[in-house]
């Protein structure tokens, strides 16, 4: 998969953006996809709701993560694993880096979806891991 990574900062120099403004970037193909995560580090009231998620390995909706990113004041670090019922493998990630950016990884017109809606967007230099 081609990927993103966005820098988009505030005037005080901290991300400007989160994982609910990435998902409501992507739309559907967010929505439509089940999700699971991995080393999740966030603060806010969904704290606890995002371990739960991960220790059990569950698969929620991309409205569930919607609503619980909604909750969430900042994801510092974590990998969201996305992908539409009958896929074998994931088709969307989206990761925090130390929050110092985001990556995502996904299809063409995805990753356009986003370049429309962040204003520093670069192509990232690896594959997804």
């Amino acid at each position: 998969m081609k990927g993103v990574e966005i820098h988009d900062l505030h005037p005080q120099g901290f991300l400007a953006f989160d994982l609910k403004d990435i998902l409501r970037s992507l739309g559907n193909d967010a929505l439509e996809r089940f999700w699971r995560c991995e080393n999740i580090e966030c603060t806010g009231e969904a704290t606890q709701e995002l371990e739960l998620v991960e220790n059990a390995r569950a698969w929620i909706s991309g409205l569930e993560l919607l609503a619980i990113a909604e909750r969430a004041t900042q994801v510092i670090c974590g990998n969201f694993l996305g992908r539409r019922a009958g896929e074998l493998s994931d088709s969307l990630r989206i990761s925090a880096i130390d929050s110092s950016c985001w990556e995502v990884f996904a299809d063409d017109p995805c990753l356009a979806k986003l370049r429309a809606s962040f204003r520093n967007v670069r192509t990232t230099q690896h594959d997804a891991r």
